[in-house]
């Protein structure tokens, strides 16, 4: 019998690249069925004021594979404005939440609209508004999700006040070495604070970098405030209830300037006192050492 040839590896064409915006609301199945529509039905059109603010409101209306849910929103978008999706477009969205609160307290006062960010870039299919189902299928779509879903940005946005802070961002490693180290984003990279992404469930690891527009604390704690937990200047690592305290890394300049062996200093969580986003493990926490300030 004679044997049959194995098929030829063919290639195939690299599809366009596009950036892509997810939001998530926080807490979303905590409401009522009724506020729920009502926020879902919100969350369009504050993305909507927020890429007017900042000029884009054409890139809104060309936006590639809109997709709904009840609690999110995504979008692709070209890959060129990925710079001004970062800024000004999460400032311009932080105060598009900040102008429609008053109308979601009238409802209830509790009531609020809270969002997490995520952004990524790659290659994915895009027929250009031909409804092509494979339109956005690909690993940077992927990636943007398991960004919007990982712990660090869920726990960032947790440890913020709810009146202050309306939305928490994270950017894949890709996008902040091409856009804001690129220096194509006009804000400093100290701006952008690392986080290592683990979701061994979905055999997921990342490289991210949160940013957040508006800072704050729970209880009105500075997040740029860091208090030493002893005469030493260094802390314990207990986790856990009120009051617990947890190790922060901390990288000393020597006498030349440069960083050294790190230290430790703690912050309280418990009493919701003091910056949280560094140390830990990602389960239940964030990697890295808090770099810069809030210098915009």
């Amino acid at each position: 019998m004679p044997t049959q040839p194995r098929p030829l590896r063919t290639s195939s064409p690299l599809p366009p690249y596009r950036a892509v915006l997810a939001v998530d609301i926080e807490s979303y199945t905590g409401n009522s069925s009724y506020h729920q529509q009502i926020l879902s039905t919100t969350i369009e059109s504050v993305l909507e004021e927020a890429f007017i603010r900042s000029d884009l409101q054409d890139v809104w209306q060309d936006r590639r594979f809109p997709q709904r849910a009840g609690d999110g929103y995504v979008i692709g978008i070209p890959p060129e404005n990925l710079p001004f999706l970062i800024h000004p477009m999460l400032n311009h969205l932080q105060e598009a939440l900040e102008d429609t609160q008053p109308s979601l307290a009238a409802r209830q006062r509790d009531l609020r609209l809270r969002l997490r960010v995520s952004i990524d870039v790659g290659p994915l299919p895009d027929s250009t508004h031909q409804g092509d189902p494979l339109d956005g299928i690909g690993r940077a779509m992927n990636d943007t999700h398991r960004l919007l879903d990982s712990p660090p940005v869920r726990e960032e946005l947790r440890l913020s006040d709810p009146d202050t802070t309306l939305l928490v961002a994270i950017v894949s490693g890709r996008v902040h070495e091409e856009a804001v180290l690129g220096g194509y984003v006009g804000l400093s990279p100290r701006r952008f604070h690392p986080v290592d992404v683990e979701m061994p469930e979905k055999r997921f690891r990342h490289e991210g970098y949160l940013y957040v527009p508006v800072p704050s604390r729970r209880g009105g704690a500075d997040p740029r405030t860091e208090r030493a937990g002893g005469p030493d200047g260094h802390g314990s690592a207990e986790a856990g209830g009120a009051g617990s305290e947890v190790a922060v890394p901390r990288r000393p300049v020597d006498s030349a300037g440069s960083s050294a062996l790190p230290e430790q200093t703690t912050n309280r969580i418990g009493d919701n006192h003091g910056q949280a986003i560094q140390g830990g493990t990602i389960n239940g926490g964030i990697h890295g050492a808090f770099r810069g300030g809030n210098d915009g």
